[in-house]
């Protein structure tokens, strides 16, 4: 309040109220980045830096030396530990981190970045256990932890209880507030990464709901989980498609088409041992998306 003389009397005078931008309530404020050394390395960090930034989150960084990196087996069965193999491998992972912790001095974020030695999967669901999100990448890193990455998502899919946002390459440009595609197909799996995507879907300028199907269905599509987003604040549209192609190419097609910087979907509707065996939407869009993909299971 002003206090003013006016006829020589004391008159309270409301100061003038300031537009203040809305804060977005982020239920985002812990990323787990899970380092790994590839080419897209730094792609996936200007993804974490985005959305850390967009929701006022820390980020933990972890990178996990694999203890089988570090021993050989020799033809009778015998184990032993390669001096110049630890060398090499503690030279790369320093080298590595000096990449990204200069990138994130220059950023007005909290941060922090582990290095671990020992067996990868215990420790990223360990710390996976306190984080809001799971960022990792798709591209092969079998010298890592000898196994293809579809093989290690699969596994933290089925694990952990955070969503895992899957990015390949050339996805450096991800925009947090960029139209959002949830694939719907009304499964368990679907509704929970749903809900876990909510604070992201919340920043999204648009979001979109497809439900594809291979065959027609002339019965009129659910409109539950739009009930539900209208009650969370988010308004958003629902499209039907039919393909008589793959599920995967007509999703990513459809994504591509509306401008949508992530794809919210559920892993694994099926049993995942199925999915193996004859494959899967999940498995494919797990091996190869341009489009940064949001998991749940």
């Amino acid at each position: 309040m002003k206090r003013e003389f006016a006829g020589g009397l004391m008159m309270d005078r409301p100061e003038p109220q300031v537009a203040r931008a809305p804060v977005a309530a982020s239920g985002i404020k812990t990323i787990l980045f899970h380092v790994h050394d590839d080419e897209s390395v730094m792609d996936r960090l200007q993804i974490v830096l985005s959305i850390a930034r967009a929701c006022g989150a820390h980020v933990h960084c972890l990178h996990v030396t694999p203890l089988e990196a570090y021993t050989i087996v020799d033809a009778f069965g015998g184990t032993f530990v390669n001096g110049q193999i630890i060398s090499a491998l503690e030279e790369q992972a320093a080298k590595l981190k000096q990449r990204i912790e200069a990138q994130l001095e220059n950023e007005d974020i909290t941060w922090d970045y582990e290095e671990i030695t020992g067996e990868l999967m215990p420790h990223l669901v360990q710390r996976a256990a306190l984080a809001d999100i799971v960022i990792t990448g798709r591209e092969p890193h079998e010298r890592e932890f000898g196994g293809p990455a579809v093989t290690l998502i699969g596994d933290l899919l089925s694990t952990i209880r955070a969503p895992l946002l899957v990015v390949g390459k050339g996805s450096a440009d991800f925009d947090p507030f960029a139209p959002a595609v949830i694939a719907w197909n009304g499964s368990y799996e679907a509704a929970n990464a749903v809900r876990s995507a909510l604070p992201l879907l919340k920043m999204a300028s648009t979001v979109t709901i497809v439900q594809l199907s291979e065959k027609r269905d002339r019965r009129f599509p659910s409109t539950l989980l739009l009930e539900y987003l209208s009650r969370q604040g988010i308004r958003a549209e629902l499209e039907t498609r039919t393909t008589s192609g793959q599920i995967e190419d007509a999703l990513v097609g459809f994504a591509e088409s509306h401008g949508a910087g992530i794809i919210v979907m559920g892993a694994y509707s099926h049993n995942r041992a199925g999915e193996f065996l004859f494959g899967g939407v999940t498995r494919a869009l797990l091996r190869e998306c341009p489009i940064p993909l949001l998991v749940a299971h």
